[in-house]
């Protein structure tokens, strides 16, 4: 459709997402600081007592590595809320326009955005400390791009355009039950 189009140009064009988001599954397979809200209990080895996920610095120790992390494949983005690695943002939009200005987003970050069963204020210790907050946006590495509220719509409508419908109906059918024992919901 002309919308999607419209998007199609925007993200190989002026908003520059297809930096990052290119190729056949729409990633570069690389790892970058995008400054993305830090929620849930992180990762840490068992003496340790933070809450942080600093990514792929967690795994290479180089600190040029802080809170990086992989790139996803956006095939059926649609059909894959919540989004960021801690699944911040409920829907694609607040990815997106996280994505737009990612400073003034983890700044203004509303924990609303966030699809969370059972949360506490634990689950929030990193985004509710300036420190551990200045630190992930120190390390952010996407510059702020200016869209307006059309053309945010017009990526929106292109990034539709990469979930298969049939794919996404379970075309190889909903298996009967799955090797960990947990129910399978139909």
């Amino acid at each position: 459709p002309p919308e999607a189009q419209a998007g199609l140009e925007l993200f190989y064009g002026k908003a520059g997402c297809g930096t990052c988001h290119a190729g056949q599954f729409q990633t570069d397979h690389a790892f970058h600081a995008i400054a993305m809200p830090q929620i849930g209990p992180g990762k840490k080895a068992r003496f340790e007592e933070h809450h942080r996920d600093t990514g792929r610095m967690r795994v290479t120790g180089a600190a040029t590595d802080a809170y990086a992390f992989r790139t996803p494949s956006l095939r059926h983005v649609t059909e894959t809320a919540p989004y960021g690695h801690a699944g911040s943002f409920a829907t694609l939009e607040g990815a997106v326009r996280h994505h737009l200005d990612p400073l003034a987003s983890l700044a203004g970050y509303d924990r609303a955005q966030a699809v969370l069963i059972g949360a506490t204020d634990a689950d929030f210790a990193v985004l509710d400390t300036p420190s551990e907050r200045a630190v992930i946006a120190q390390a952010n590495t996407l510059a702020p791009v200016d869209l307006s509220d059309a053309e945010v719509a017009q990526i929106l409508a292109f990034l539709e355009t990469l979930t298969d419908p049939r794919a996404s109906g379970g075309r190889l059918g909903v298996p009967g039950a799955v090797p960990s024992g947990l129910p399978v919901a139909r």
